[in-house]
């Protein structure tokens, strides 16, 4: 019980600290711009879901017990930054790539729509990480299954040969949920690429 407690009181503290940043910003913000508090606020908020919720999700469900220094917050903090970037961004990279050379899609076009992409991907990244979570125990029995079928049928270069059939099957399905994103934004955007 005194474990939950201080995990609890870590999540606050982290979250508090978000918090207090937030508000410092703020005030910046508005002492040097003409830009309206509810917009700023806004604009924080989006920042807070793009930059730390996914990472959270993820540091909740797989990473809970992780230190890195002798603050349990800050480790949170860090670590709900640091893969809220590197998921959120690279997929955000590789749906302005596909936009640009897959569908040929304009500048004006791109601008646009681009407000769609990181609250799409924030979703995509926090269903596919509760998923995973939630399925794990099947998806390793089929990975298992699969792996010794594959051994079975092609002998000791099987499992290699399940690894790269994997890679290839991954990477046309990330493309295939790219397009889905790039779709998705033209949909709401009401542009019609064909």
């Amino acid at each position: 019980m005194n474990n939950i407690t201080s995990k609890h009181k870590t999540d606050l503290l982290m979250w508090a600290g978000i918090l207090v940043i937030s508000f410092i910003f703020i005030g910046i913000f508005m002492a040097f711009t003409t830009t309206s508090p509810i917009e700023l606020i806004k604009k924080i908020l989006s920042a807070i879901l793009i930059m730390f919720l996914p990472g959270y999700v993820i540091v909740k469900l797989y990473l809970d017990d992780v230190h890195l220094t002798e603050n349990p917050a800050l480790d949170r903090f860090i670590l709900s930054f640091g893969l809220s970037i590197i998921t959120v961004q690279s997929l955000a990279f590789l749906v302005n790539y596909f936009a640009i050379h897959s569908l040929d899609m304009d500048q004006e076009i791109r601008i646009g729509v681009e407000n769609w992409v990181p609250p799409i991907i924030v979703i995509l990244v926090i269903s596919v990480a509760v998923g995973l979570k939630f399925f794990k125990g099947k998806l390793a029995t089929f990975w298992q299954r699969l792996s010794d079928w594959f051994q079975q049928k092609l002998g000791d270069n099987g499992p290699m040969i399940l690894m790269i059939l994997t890679t290839f099957v991954s990477l046309a399905v990330l493309y295939g949920v790219i397009r889905l994103i790039l779709l998705i934004m033209l949909k709401a955007s009401g542009y019609q690429p064909y």
